[in-house]
This record gives structure tokens, sequence and C-alpha cells, in this order.
């Protein structure tokens, strides 16, 4: 298995459930892929993800569309504030990388940087967390690179996400 793959043991994981006073959180719906888009774009530096919001936009749609695996619908959440989204997390099935990694697994979790410090991702990620234990999964996992920050990625070791050996 890749070293860039995280994951945690549900049971035993140490989250609190998803409550934010910042944003509300709901389940993510195709129908905002056009405004994740734009926050998708803005949350990766350059070359990291996508390279226009066109692409942007594409990869929403994809998204959506299964394209990187069977989309958890009651487990993918966005933040919103306002109306507009601010943040997300998308969890699949299983990932379509790694065919021995089994159970759900993190596609993308971002944040619009004039959001980023007010707890989003935390709440954003606890609620996939909670979600994937609730209906049964044992893991969750993800796949760290170049786009992942130093804080994302102590946000993942906090809440009990380790390599695997």
């Amino acid at each position: 298995m890749p070293s860039d793959v995280l994951q945690a043991v549900l049971q035993h994981a140490d989250f609190t459930p998803a409550v934010s006073s910042y944003a509300d959180i709901c389940h993510a719906e195709s129908s905002s892929s056009a405004a994740l888009a734009d926050v998708y774009f803005a949350a990766y530096p350059p070359g990291i993800a996508a390279g226009t919001l066109e692409e942007a936009q594409s990869e929403m749609e994809e998204t959506f569309a299964h394209e990187y695996g069977q989309l958890l619908e009651n487990a993918s959440f966005v933040a919103m504030q306002q109306g507009t989204p601010i943040g997300v997390i998308f969890v699949v099935k299983e990932s379509i990388w790694d065919e021995d990694l089994l159970g759900p697994f993190i596609i993308d979790l971002f944040v619009d940087p004039r959001h980023q410090g007010q707890g989003l991702g935390r709440t954003l990620l606890t609620a996939a967390m909670s979600a994937c234990k609730k209906h049964g999964a044992d893991t969750l996992s993800l796949r760290i690179g170049d786009g992942t920050s130093g804080a994302a990625l102590e946000l993942y070791k906090r809440l009990g996400f380790r390599e695997l050996a």
C-alpha cells in the first residue's frame, strides 16, 4: 500500500459530533457543483488541482457523476454560509486508485481560504467520520499529497488517521 494513504479506525477514533457556529453543514448536492467549483479552485495552490475555473467545474461535475468512485451522499458534506458553499468533503464508497484498500475513502476536503481557521475542516471531517461509522464502516481512508497543508495533516493525525503498515 502506498505510504501516502492514511486511515482512521472509526471505532477507536476520537472525534466529537460535527457542529459549527460559523457555517451550516449539509449534505453535498450536485445542484451546487458550479458554486463548489469556485471554492475548489480557490482552495488549492496553482498547479495542485484544477488549472482553470472551467477545469474545476468539470471536476465537480465528474465527482457527482461518480467518475472518482461511487459518491457516498450520506457521508459527503458542504459547509454553507448564507447560502454559499465555503467548504466540502467528498467521500466515496472505496478508492478507485487502491484496489486493496477497502472501505470509504475521502477524495477531497477543501475550505475557501477566506474561511480557513474557523474549524470547518475539522467539522466536515468529523461529520464524514460520524456518518461512515453510523452506516457500519470500520475505517475511513484518504491520501495526502502536494495539496495537503501542514494544518490538514495535523488535523488528520489528531483525529486518528495513521499511515498503513
